[in-house]
């Protein structure tokens, strides 16, 4: 793990919100260890909130090794009832990315204004699903780390660059690496001249009732299910768990994300992911590199 003393988007300055514990899962997967304390800090810049110190990459590479696979499933599930087979597939099932197609596709015909895209470009898309159709007449690649193969339709690239793609985009990835900042910048180098960028991450509030509610629900079930557990979970830090989301944005921080990586930001907003949400949940930045 890496300690910051700056913010990892702007370089402000950060103050400690809570302690938090880092999810027995995490702990387990990544270090072989029982859960231990982190900080929850907030930049008093850009108001962006993550967990100190940061995952390097190695360590998100052991979190994200066969992700969601068979040994992934047994691990997490083991810390984790409510986690079920059937609820990891449900998570990458054909009606599941339907759902984030038809999202992604009515805000990009909303602020493209029928500018003509041609090639897309999923930045850690894992298969690719969430472009495979995405545009009409566009071609679909993808770049991910992880190596799997692409969905029907979708092209993996092994290194993108400045002639793959009029617009790349990276949905639900942010919100899991230890330096965003240096992953925008590489999408940014990947991105041709003039080319559209278009960042998505959830629009979370680990601080608020509903999140605190939902932790000690969990780590009752926790407790309960694996009694083991039970005194490493039994604690305030618990409460601001730190699980595979590690870094919570506003459309205000995402947006100073983008410009502080050259991107020139046109439109940027929030909207509701699934109709159950109620309220924007799904924060969004469209720029163009310069």
């Amino acid at each position: 793990m890496i300690p910051v003393a700056s913010c990892v988007i702007c370089d402000g300055a950060i103050v400690k919100v809570k302690q938090a514990l880092v999810a027995p899962f995490l702990a387990e997967r990544i270090w072989k260890r029982k859960p231990f304390c982190v900080e929850l800090v907030r930049c008093t810049g850009c108001g962006f909130l993550f967990y100190n110190p940061r995952l390097d990459d190695e360590e998100l590479q052991r979190l994200y090794e066969a992700y969601r696979r068979e040994e992934y499933l047994r691990q997490r599930h083991s810390s984790e009832p409510w986690y079920t087979e059937k609820f990891n597939a449900d998570l990458a099932s054909a009606p599941f990315y339907a759902m984030r197609r038809e999202r992604l596709r009515a805000l990009l015909e909303r602020v493209l204004a029928g500018r003509r895209i041609e090639r897309v470009l999923d930045y850690g898309g894992d298969h690719g699903d969430l472009v495979a159709g995405l545009l009409e007449g566009a071609k679909a690649f993808v770049y991910d780390i992880s190596g799997v193969c692409p969905a029907e339709g979708v092209a993996s690239v092994p290194v993108p660059d400045t002639a793959m793609a009029d617009l790349i985009l990276s949905s639900n990835v942010l919100e899991h690496v230890g330096f965003p900042k240096v992953l925008v910048q590489e999408i940014a180098r990947a991105a041709p001249k003039d080319g559209l960028i278009l960042l998505e991450v959830p629009c979370e509030e680990p601080l608020g009732t509903p999140r605190i509610v939902r932790r000690v629900a969990q780590v009752a079930i926790m407790s309960l299910f694996h009694p083991k557990l039970t005194r490493h979970v039994m604690r305030p830090a618990s409460l601001y768990m730190m699980h595979e989301h590690i870094n919570y944005f506003t459309e205000h921080s995402l947006e100073q994300l983008m410009r502080s990586c050259g991107i020139s930001v046109m439109a940027s907003g929030a909207y509701a992911f699934s109709s159950r949400a109620g309220k924007a949940d799904m924060a969004w930045s469209l720029g163009t590199k310069g």
